[in-house]
């Protein structure tokens, strides 16, 4: 079975806190949405820490996102006859890159947009444009915002496509807004209430509005892989623009999936973590261009050769990626298998590195190097010291990994503390009481 990534040694390590009863974002550095926080808590309880478990039940994720692809692109009369060659090719184009089956946000928000995509059909259908279509257009897309909040961007991706393709009051763009909105002030209240909004605002909706992010693959790499995709596009559209003939509802249809294209590249800029997964939301508008170059070659066995071919491409520079024979460097996004001299079992890292997650229970609330770097590198402010001896009272780790020393200003603010650990090379160690 193929190592683990980073983002779902991240997913075990979040999942394994929310199920311990720690409480997002007060007791949890993190800024990953609350819905994927959640679930991952239920999938900790359902699973334990099994990977393989979790790819299978991402498998079965893959299997119905394909098959209601393909039931929207042939119940929007997407194309000159039914076919089920989407959801084909949806599947096929899925395996891209070894990491795409992973239990991630992005998988699970993924099947939200795809909800929000038959919703916005239904709008530019002439003969179903109804109130309920275009708020559950929202309310899709603000669920799915709340697993990975980068998807965020089809909010003003869908309202662009409203305002070129249908002919809708300002009420019913209103409409939109709302249902996007709602979910987000359920959230709100629900942290209002506990007390914790301006934590939760702090580090869940100001570090997913910034463009700043970790690069897991480098540009070599990811030209490397979605070669043939590329490929593949552009000679579909080629084909669809000489080719094709279409209704003007199914060249609307079309267009739309362009900007809804465009805008799935743009989500890229608000991802948090950039990896091969993380191109997953253009899959939608690939296996749409390329079902209708299949469908405009006139003799079927050379429709059946091209998916072939695309197929056993895919499959071979995956494969010869993941092995090292093309090169692409997945050395940032796989977890190292990295133990302690000392015993421990709850370890604190500060620092960027997370490898040592992988055989310790992450102990205190500050998983989350990035912002938890805010806190640790300002130590005058007494808000933070608050922060950091309360999270490792509350939770205190058997060893923290410290190469900068960054918490040394802070035990000599806590006593309490500094008694409590010994500084040994680039680790504090607990004291037992032999010590």
């Amino acid at each position: 079975m193929p190592e683990m990534t980073v983002s779902e040694l991240k997913s075990l390590v979040i999942g394994e806190k929310v199920h311990e009863g720690n409480g997002l974002y007060t007791e949890l550095v993190d800024f990953t949405g609350p819905l994927a926080a959640w679930f991952n808590g239920f999938f900790d309880l359902v699973f334990g820490q099994s990977i393989f478990a979790r790819r299978i039940f991402a498998f079965i994720v893959l299997f119905f996102q394909a098959g209601f692809i393909g039931i929207i692109f042939a119940d929007k009369k997407a194309f000159s006859e039914n076919t089920y060659i989407p959801s084909l090719l949806y599947a096929i184009l899925f395996f891209f890159s070894f990491d795409t089956l992973s239990l991630t946000p992005e998988l699970l928000g993924m099947g939200f947009i795809l909800l929000a995509l038959n919703n916005l059909f239904k709008e530019i259908e002439f003969r179903e444009q109804r109130n309920e279509s275009i708020f559950n257009l929202g309310l899709y897309i603000s669920i799915a915002s709340l697993f990975s909040f980068s998807l965020f961007i089809y909010l003003p991706g869908a309202l662009l496509i409203l305002i070129i393709f249908t002919r809708h009051p300002a009420r019913k763009y209103f409409l939109l807004i709302c249902g996007f909105l709602i979910p987000h002030l359920l959230l709100m209240s629900i942290f209002y209430l506990g007390d914790s909004f301006w934590t939760m605002w702090d580090y869940y909706y100001l570090p997913n509005l910034s463009m700043k992010g970790m690069r897991y693959i480098s540009t070599t790499s990811l030209w490397w892989l979605g070669a043939i995709p590329l490929l593949f596009l552009f000679i579909s559209l080629f084909m669809l623009n000489r080719e094709a003939r279409l209704t003007k509802y199914q060249t609307q249809l079309v267009q739309s999936m362009f900007f809804w294209m465009i805008f799935s590249f743009l989500h890229l800029f608000f991802a948090k973590d950039i990896r091969p997964q993380s191109f997953i939301t253009l899959l939608p508008s690939l296996s749409f261009f390329l079902t209708h170059s299949i469908l405009v070659i006139h003799k079927k066995k050379f429709a059946e050769i091209g998916v072939w071919i695309l197929l056993l491409t895919t499959v071979c520079i995956s494969y010869m990626a993941r092995y090292n024979v093309l090169p692409v460097d997945y050395s940032k996004l796989i977890v190292r298998d990295e133990k302690l001299t000392v015993p421990a079992k709850r370890i604190l890292v500060l620092d960027e590195g997370v490898n040592l997650y992988k055989n310790y229970q992450s102990a205190s609330p500050f998983f989350n190097w990035e912002l938890s770097e805010r806190i640790f590198s300002a130590p005058a402010y007494y808000e933070n010291v608050i922060k950091v001896y309360q999270g490792i009272k509350n939770d205190p780790p058997d060893v923290i990994r410290d190469r900068d020393d960054k918490l040394k200003p802070f035990l000599d603010r806590i006593p309490e503390l500094k008694k409590l650990y010994a500084r040994q090379g680039i680790f504090y160690i607990k004291k037992t009481a032999s010590n």
